[in-house]
C-alpha cells in the first residue's frame, strides 16, 4: 500500500482559474497581514488557534497548519518584509477531502482562521496600539 500523498493545493487548484472566490478571499487576507507584523510567538499563536508549526520549505518566516475539518487542512504561510519587498500571508490547502469542499466554505474558514490569529494577537498584549482590524475580529 503506497503512503498517502500530502499535496499542498491553492484555492485557485481546486476552484479553477476562474474562481469568484479566490479574489475575495485574497482581499480579505490582504488587509489583516499587516497585525502579523505583532506576532511575539509563532509556537503559542498555533497552541491558541489549535493549530501546528510547519516547515514547508519555501523561505517562509512561518507556517501554521490547522485541520479545519476532517480531511481538510488549512495552511498559513507568513513572510514578513524586508527591505523593499511587503510582507504577505497566502493560505493553502491539503487534505484527502479538500476537494470535496465547496469554495465558499473553503473562504469561509479560511477567514476565520486568520481572524482567530488576530484575536490571539490582541489577547497577548492589549494595552499595545494595533492595527484596527485586530479590534474588529
Amino acid at each position: 500500500m503506497k503512503p498517502r500523498e500530502k499535496k499542498i493545493i491553492s484555492l485557485r487548484e481546486i476552484e479553477g482559474v476562474i474562481s469568484p472566490h479566490v479574489g475575495f478571499l485574497e482581499t480579505a487576507i490582504a488587509r489583516k497581514k499587516e497585525a502579523l507584523e505583532y506576532l511575539d510567538d509563532v509556537s503559542r499563536l498555533a497552541d491558541y488557534i489549535g493549530g501546528k508549526v510547519e516547515k514547508l520549505g519555501l523561505g517562509e518566516d512561518w507556517a501554521i497548519k490547522k485541520e479545519a475539518l476532517p480531511g481538510v487542512e488549512i495552511l498559513s504561510v507568513y513572510h514578513p518584509a524586508y527591505e523593499v519587498f511587503p510582507s504577505s500571508l497566502s493560505v493553502l490547502y491539503s487534505g484527502e477531502r479538500i476537494r470535496k469542499v465547496k469554495g465558499e466554505d473553503l473562504v469561509a474558514l479560511t477567514i476565520d482562521f486568520v481572524n482567530h490569529m488576530l484575536r490571539y494577537i490582541r489577547e497577548i498584549d492589549p494595552a499595545r496600539k494595533l492595527p484596527e482590524i485586530c479590534y474588529r475580529v
